[in-house]
């Protein structure tokens, strides 16, 4: 299998939660489970002893290939339960949980599902798809949409020894993400509150909060919503970006993603807006929610055009910044502080439904496919019409000719293909134009002030390690350059671990595929240590392709590698230390060992 690597050298405090210690290996029966069969003695994996040798590089050691159609998110979210010894990955479009064994060699393969009809029935609701999975010693927390997705959804309970379900949790609308603190008392899921596809139904934006300390029976919910910021703290949120359609603040706020942090903080992406909702947890009060700003490519550079001609056509603009608009986020402990470190994919909002052009009209929507109008001026063929977007290309602005970009917005080897954020009328001469993300990973403090980005070194260290092949689309390998106009490498994913006294960050990148790697230990300066990855742009993606590459079959060609990093979870098994990663285009679930 072709792979590439570049390098540069360079128990828990609150463990006596009984009701939470957690699995019983006796109870067979798939039935609710009462507290008093939660307790266990569970064996939670020891440490590994410290050495003083540092971070070398990654080896891949293997993977599970899902049975599943390609591009299917058949492997999106992945967690470790070191009590059972198996690994838990979301398979979103079969609706099931897919639990993984490893054999000696840490190879990982199938043994069970986690059916999740169980949890449906027993919530009263008709689920939808499976968005998130968490563990913790021996519980499987699994966030799951409604089948309806505009309402609400739960968090679904299991122990891991026979994956029983325990209970079930309310969540707020589309639980997009869930996550255990790290001593296991708490729960919370992130529920995103996404609009209908033809924006006439917009639920509100919230975090789930379930409380464990008297059992998962006794177990206490609450819903932390945004209303508060509705009215009397509106003027709280200046520079969170509130874009959506007649909106209020809580129906625009969006969790994407949370952290529980050692200062007792609970810390959540709101991609869309830009920001970081800061929470106590003791009292499930929002302090505080932080914009994250913009980030300059004015002394950064960006490959930023698909029709240069040029891969790696790297230049910097005055004018030009970024929202960071993290995806993924976690958090770590450096020189006695707390730190988030973040994936700044970038996402824009478009939302549209499948219909034909004439419908499309008459609801006043904007169509977006090409042109399929007949003689009399319409066609029945179906495609996508947008009922909100706030993208723009380049070309389309309305600048000011005095605007220092005003020249590159023209040429599509410079600005016309890039996508923007939809400014409010015609841009001025002394505007600063914005796209989306940041083409990077950062460090910001607890109070949401930036420390570190990564600036453009994963696109120069991707682009060098690529070659021909940088900024290519996760689902063909025949697609150099096309990412360039979006959003780049999109860096998705992000996992922290602390070993030998370092502390490494590792940054799946969504579409170029493979793993960075920093040394984080100092917040202020984070040093690159390697770069890999498992794909091999020579095969194709599927049994069957076009002349695009893209697949025409839904047949994955296992040849073609590991696809569309989408999540990264680091455990240790066996005296050594792993990185499982979930990759949502191919399937797979890949497994690594950190090497020192």
């Amino acid at each position: 299998m072709y792979q590439k690597e570049f390098s540069m050298t360079r128990v828990s405090p609150l463990a006596a939660l009984t009701a939470l210690t957690l699995l019983s290996g006796c109870a067979q029966q798939q039935k609710m489970a009462d507290s008093s069969e939660l307790a266990s003695a569970c064996q939670v994996a020891t440490s590994i002893p410290s050495t003083e040798m540092p971070l070398s590089g990654l080896t891949y050691l293997g993977r599970y290939i899902a049975d599943a159609p390609f591009a299917s998110s058949a492997a999106e979210i992945v967690s470790y339960d070191s009590c059972s010894d198996k690994l838990y990955v979301v398979n979103a479009k079969a609706g099931l949980v897919d639990v993984l064994a490893l054999d000696e060699d840490n190879q990982p393969f199938l043994v069970g599902h986690i059916e999740l009809s169980s949890a449906g029935k027993s919530a009263g609701i008709e689920v939808g798809a499976a968005n998130s999975v968490a563990t913790h010693n021996g519980l499987v927390a699994v966030a799951v949409e409604n089948a309806n997705k505009q309402a609400n959804g739960i968090i679904a309970l299991y122990r891991s020894s026979d994956l029983a379900l325990i209970t079930t949790y309310p969540a707020g609308a589309l639980p997009d993400m869930v996550s255990f603190s790290k001593d296991g008392r708490y729960i919370a899921s992130a529920n995103e509150g996404e609009p209908s596809g033809d924006y006439q139904v917009d639920p509100e934006g919230s975090i789930t909060l379930v409380d464990l300390a008297n059992g998962p029976m006794q177990a206490k919910v609450q819903q932390i919503d945004f209303k508060a910021f509705n009215d009397l703290r509106r003027d709280e949120l200046a520079g969170v970006r509130i874009s959506g359609r007649n909106a209020t603040p809580a129906q625009d706020l969006e969790p994407e993603y949370l952290t529980f942090a050692d200062n007792g903080k609970l810390y959540v992406s709101l991609q869309e807006n830009n920001a970081l909702a800061i929470i106590d947890v003791a009292s499930a009060h929002i302090e505080k929610i932080a914009p994250l700003g913009e980030k300059s490519w004015a002394n950064a550079q960006l490959d930023a055009s698909n029709k240069d001609k040029k891969i790696g056509n790297f230049r910097a603009y005055p004018q030009l910044s970024g929202l960071y608009m993290p995806d993924s986020i976690t958090s770590y402990q450096a020189e006695g502080k707390t730190y988030i470190l973040s994936a700044n994919e970038g996402d824009g909002r478009e939302y549209g439904i499948e219909t034909t052009q004439s419908r499309c009209d008459e609801l006043g929507f904007s169509w977006q496919e090409e042109d399929y109008r007949s003689t009399d001026g319409y066609s029945n063929k179906l495609g996508f019409c947008v009922s909100h977007s706030d993208e723009v290309r380049g070309k389309k602005l309305k600048v000011d000719e005095k605007h220092p970009l005003a020249a590159a917005l023209k040429g599509n080897k410079q600005l016309a293909r890039l996508k923007f954020i939809k400014p409010d009328g015609k841009v001025t001469a002394s505007d600063t134009l914005l796209t989306y993300g940041a083409r990077s990973f950062s460090i910001w403090d607890e109070q949401g002030e930036l420390v570190f980005d990564s600036g453009d070194q994963f696109g120069q260290i991707a682009s060098m390690m690529e070659g021909e092949n940088f900024n290519s689309s996760n689902d063909s390998n025949r697609s150099a350059d096309d990412r360039s106009d979006d959003k780049g490498i999109e860096p998705e994913a992000v996992e922290v671990a602390t070993v030998n006294g370092r502390t490494y960050a590792f940054i799946g990148l969504e579409r170029q595929g493979g793993i960075m790697v920093y040394d984080v230990s100092q917040p202020r300066d984070a040093m690159f240590i390697t770069y890999i990855n498992h794909r091999d742009y020579s095969q194709p993606v599927c049994s069957q392709t076009n002349k695009d590459g893209e697949c025409t079959n839904d047949q994955y060609n296992p040849l073609a590698g590991d696809l569309g990093p989408e999540s990264i979870r680091y455990f240790q098994r066996q005296g050594e230390h792993l990185l499982a990663v979930g990759n949502e285009v191919s399937g797979t679930t890949s497994v690594y060992r950190l090497d020192f």
